[in-house]
């Protein structure tokens, strides 16, 4: 069973089972049918467990001392971590190659930008923008597993989600802040600083949240929109924190806020 655990936190589970809801419900919302959502989940379980295990594969040098990595840990090792790696990507291009020849084109693209985030862009000024581009896919991909045309407005809400995937990365760097400036690993977060990164998510958070909401149809739910914003305020809060799993939390509530507005503005135009 600790075998087990530890395989399935290489995975990094919360952001790759929240990517996997979060793209079935659009899928449904996008009326797709049971099958269509089942396999737009699988195609991101798929796609997100391969690059969180490539990411701990290639960071196992930083992680030097992170008892909670399995693969610093003893609990995996670098050749099960790399046939997760090809497993996992396989699957999950398979299940999008299952709904249309778009569903794999995005999915290839998305795994594309996390294989480079990994490879080394997250040590660059742009660290932030896998992430960011990697979250205004999923909207677009959801619409393109249902088999239906992306309206505009949710176009719109892929434009929208570019600030909020921005916010969402800083966060998920803050966390690690520290380590990565022991480790030379120069990425926005390292190069801007504690203070300065705080402003700069909260203000993109404040700009996202803002154009969800001017761009929410009145039949939007507003019991979403508002909870979504509670839970942005608390992720933010979060990442202020001065231990790191705190920080950890920070960008996992934020993504939850994000989500639940997106699905409110979505739902609005079933």
């Amino acid at each position: 069973m600790a075998h087990l655990a530890a395989l399935v936190r290489l995975a990094h589970p919360l952001p790759t089972l929240l990517n996997a809801l979060v793209a079935a419900a659009l899928t449904t919302t996008a009326g797709g049918s049971a099958s269509q959502a089942a396999l737009a989940a699988i195609t991101m379980l798929g796609v997100h467990t391969s690059i969180g295990a490539m990411n701990d594969l290639l960071d196992q040098a930083g992680d030097a001392g992170r008892a909670e990595k399995p693969l610093v840990g003893g609990n995996v090792s670098p050749r099960e971590a790399r046939v997760m790696v090809i497993v996992a990507a396989t699957a999950g291009l398979a299940a999008a190659s299952a709904l249309s020849s778009t569903s794999l084109a995005i999915a290839a693209a998305g795994a594309t930008l996390g294989y480079l985030y990994n490879a080394g862009i997250k040590r660059t000024p742009i660290s932030f923008l896998p992430f960011a581009l990697g979250v205004a896919l999923i909207p677009a991909f959801s619409w393109s597993a249902a088999g239906a045309p992306l309206p505009t407005a949710i176009a719109t809400l892929c434009l929208i989600a570019l600030p909020g995937g921005s916010a969402l990365a800083l966060q998920n760097a803050l966390a690690d802040r520290e380590l990565d400036k022991s480790v030379g690993a120069n990425g926005a977060v390292v190069r801007l600083g504690h203070q300065r990164t705080i402003l700069l998510l909260a203000l993109l958070h404040g700009l996202t949240y803002l154009l969800l909401l001017v761009s929410a149809p009145t039949t939007a739910s507003p019991a979403l929109l508002v909870t979504g914003g509670l839970l942005l305020g608390v992720g933010v809060t979060l990442s202020t924190r001065v231990r790191r799993d705190l920080r950890q939390r920070g960008w996992e509530v934020s993504a939850l806020a994000l989500a639940s507005c997106a699905i409110a503005i979505a739902l609005s135009y079933d």
